[in-house]
């Protein structure tokens, strides 16, 4: 599985809509889990402690697991925040995102539709702005072959992008390989019968 998370290199994007005097400051992290999405709203809080609201919502994982999604409302009417911020980033493609809107009111009440279009706006503003990157799912394998075939094989390893983490010297030579999870056949294939691999845990 691959999907595009943000491109921030370990900061934040953070940008301002001024809707009827009252500011709604969204700040966007890439978030990889649920706990993270707490250290966001957290920092947030303390960057922004006199916002009247600290509304957020997260994609903690890939883009479709719903299983990893949060949002809340913060005091907002319910529905009007979290929920519309949850709809753009859901909707948006993009995988281990969290959202952070910290509104100051201007003193003029939107209404639960404004409110409903200001998150939401909000929203959209940091995720379009957002650099994002290709994020592909690793796994660990091992292959040990003959040393007369040991310059094929690692061409072929370089073909399919899989990175040599150690070499071992014994009757045969032995490598151990990350490569992405989806070219693990094609280099089998590539390979032929001479080889022996063997699938490790995949990790990311």
């Amino acid at each position: 599985m691959s999907y595009p998370i943000p491109n921030l290199q370990g900061e934040d994007l953070e940008l301002t809509l001024v809707i009827k005097n009252s500011q709604f400051i969204a700040n966007l992290r890439h978030t990889d889990g649920r706990s993270e999405c707490d250290v966001h709203l957290n920092d947030m809080r303390r960057k922004y402690p006199d916002a009247s609201h600290h509304c957020w919502a997260v994609v903690a994982a890939a883009p479709k697991d719903s299983t990893h999604y949060g949002l809340s409302d913060a005091g907002e009417p319910s529905g009007t925040a979290g929920k519309p911020m949850l709809q753009v980033l859901s909707h948006c493609g993009i995988g281990e995102v969290s959202v952070v809107v910290c509104r100051y009111f201007g003193g003029t009440k939107l209404g639960t539709g404004g409110l409903v279009k200001a998150y939401s706006d909000a929203a959209k503003l940091v995720v379009e702005a957002c650099p994002t990157t290709l994020k592909r799912e690793l796994s660990q394998i091992t292959l040990t072959c003959p040393y007369d075939q040991s310059g094929r094989v690692e061409r072929l390893c370089q073909k399919h992008d899989a990175e040599v983490k150690e070499r071992s010297y014994a009757n045969d030579l032995t490598l151990a390989l990350t490569i992405p999870t989806n070219k693990i056949g094609e280099l089998i294939i590539d390979l032929g019968p001479m080889p022996e691999v063997e699938l490790l845990q995949p990790s990311t």
